[in-house]
């Protein structure tokens, strides 16, 4: 089977298993990832980048405003003829609907200068111990983190997953970008 049909039949195996995934079990999973990054994050103010959760992804929102509360810089992603960039929020109520469906900063909001991020939590459809990192599949995650390392390498991406998103392996090809830890309801891995 080649790679790439490896992964599309991983991506659709995923939404299988996410689909089944009690309702109840993934808000306390949600919760206590929130409570697992807190715990992972370096003192004082940080900037970091997240994201508005899909229908099958840990519910960070939690997280985020606390550390908006906390006068953090947080950033989330938006999506501009199809390229990924992110922009900063001061507040996660009223965010347009971008592109995609999704809430997004709105057009005027402050653009993310790479070289001040310290953290970047990542979503996907899977990821496996060792960092490997399967997306849905337009590599806009991929590409925006090959950039952002190559202007900032300290930065931290962090993948975040329920339990279910975990596997064994991840089939991985020479352009997809490996996260340097994933965070689940039991830890940072």
């Amino acid at each position: 089977m080649h790679i790439r049909d490896e992964k599309s039949h991983l991506r659709a195996s995923i939404k299988d298993r996410l689909d089944r995934y009690p309702e109840r079990k993934m808000r306390a999973e949600s919760r206590t990832i929130c409570r697992r990054i807190l715990e992972s994050l370096p003192e004082g103010k940080i900037s970091i980048a997240g994201y508005v959760p899909l229908k099958h992804e840990a519910d960070i929102r939690p997280l985020l405003q606390q550390l908006l509360d906390e006068r953090c810089h947080v950033f989330l992603p938006r999506f501009a003829n199809n390229i990924l960039t992110f922009a900063e929020v001061v507040n996660l109520r009223d965010l347009p609907t971008g592109t995609l469906n999704i809430p997004e900063p709105p057009p005027n909001a402050t653009e993310l200068d790479p070289k001040t991020l310290d953290i970047v939590l990542v979503p996907g459809r899977a990821f496996d111990e060792s960092g490997n990192r399967l997306g849905r599949g337009n590599g806009g995650y991929d590409i925006w983190i090959e950039k952002v390392r190559q202007i900032n390498p300290t930065v931290r991406c962090i993948g975040v997953a329920l339990e279910c998103q975990i596997l064994t392996e991840i089939p991985m090809e020479p352009h997809d970008e490996r996260v340097d830890g994933v965070i689940t309801a039991r830890g940072l891995m």
